[in-house]
């Protein structure tokens, strides 16, 4: 026998969020993750690797980096799937990124503490998993909270904190080497997530998702629903550019340090430091980066042809990837960064 309550005695929801507020909270939780994504690999781990053993640092780069992709996807995909079928008074999203922001946090932590290769590799592997995570959670929260005729401007947070967090987190890890770099990552990570989730909690989400969302979340169907879409030539070949283009990327961001420090030569840079290298070729391709997505969005207003951004890319990356190489020099860095910046700036636009 069902009893209702009086209305005055029922659980009230707290009112939501502004759509502005919650943006401004999305942002540097957002920031902060994309900063000790690219402080961590592009700075903080090949010095770390470095240190333990300077003969093989490529090899063993490549190899956490590979153990790092294979987690990282993993996350990414469970963050989305398990947070869709969670049923609680805090919301679906909220407890998974309360939990996987302290786990990123902790972990980044233990990273720095680590003298053995093996240790570092599992750890950076757990940390992957766990801060991709909360980055399938954090990515559910636009669709989830903000209406249609706003999300696309709300998306934009995503593709402005991606290059602003970037620069600040490579920035802190060349001024912070070490464990101090490490700390301060995580730091971010722990303040903008506890922002975010007290500033602008989620409302309770008590009843469970329908059994087909919950067997995707288990990976039963999702699989299956991710092969199918590559019976269409347009989904197969943007998945292929995309995974392209990021390998490409991938490759020289990973190796960033190294090429800066070995194939440029540390007497030629600024400060005669890699790490300080490597902020100013990312903050220099993070301007040009937003001021060609400016140039952009101007463009794109004005004709509904789209694959020609993709195509400017990948004609403008592949030239700023030679320039290095033909020309191993402070400048041709900086060209490199410059050039590359703006390519990716004009994909970003239509991504």
């Amino acid at each position: 026998m069902a009893i209702a309550l009086p209305a005055a005695d029922a659980p009230r929801a707290a009112a939501p969020p502004s759509l502005a507020r919650l943006l401004a909270l999305l942002l540097p939780a957002a920031m902060a993750m994309y900063g000790a994504f690219q402080g961590t690999q592009m700075v903080l781990l090949p010095l770390q690797l470095q240190g333990l053993d300077a003969a093989h640092k490529v090899v063993n780069l490549a190899g956490v980096t590979m153990l790092c992709a294979v987690t990282g996807v993993l996350g990414m995909t469970w963050g989305g799937a398990a947070t869709d079928v969670t049923a609680s008074r805090w919301g679906r999203r909220a407890p998974w990124l309360a939990g996987m922001a302290l786990a990123s946090c902790l972990t980044l932590v233990a990273i720095g503490w680590q003298s053995r290769l093996v240790a570092i590799a599992a750890l950076c592997g757990v940390f992957w998993f766990t801060l991709n995570f909360y980055q399938g959670a954090l990515l559910t929260v636009l669709p989830d909270r903000v209406s249609d005729a706003k999300r696309g401007f709300a998306s934009s947070i995503f593709a402005l904190a991606g290059p602003i967090g970037a620069v600040a987190g490579i920035n802190a890890a060349a001024y912070l080497p070490g464990w101090p770099g490490f700390c301060a990552l995580a730091l971010a990570i722990g303040a903008s997530a506890a922002a975010y989730l007290l500033l602008a909690p989620e409302p309770p989400a008590l009843a469970p998702r329908p059994r087909d969302v919950r067997a995707d979340a288990a990976g039963h169907g999702l699989i299956r629903r991710f092969l199918g879409s590559f019976r269409r030539r347009d989904f197969a070949l943007a998945y292929a550019f995309r995974a392209l283009m990021f390998t490409g990327q991938s490759t020289i961001n990973n190796y960033l340090l190294y090429i800066l420090q070995d194939h440029i030569g540390w007497q030629r840079l600024p400060g005669h430091s890699p790490e300080v290298a490597a902020g100013v070729v990312s903050t220099l391709r993070t301007v040009a980066t937003l001021a060609a997505i400016g140039i952009g969005i101007v463009v794109a207003r004005r004709t509904t042809r789209r694959k020609i951004f993709a195509q400017g890319y990948a004609l403008a990356m592949a030239f700023a990837m030679l320039i290095p190489l033909f020309s191993p020099t402070w400048a041709g860095m900086l060209a490199f960064a410059g050039l590359g910046g703006a390519a990716m700036g004009a994909y970003s636009t239509i991504d």
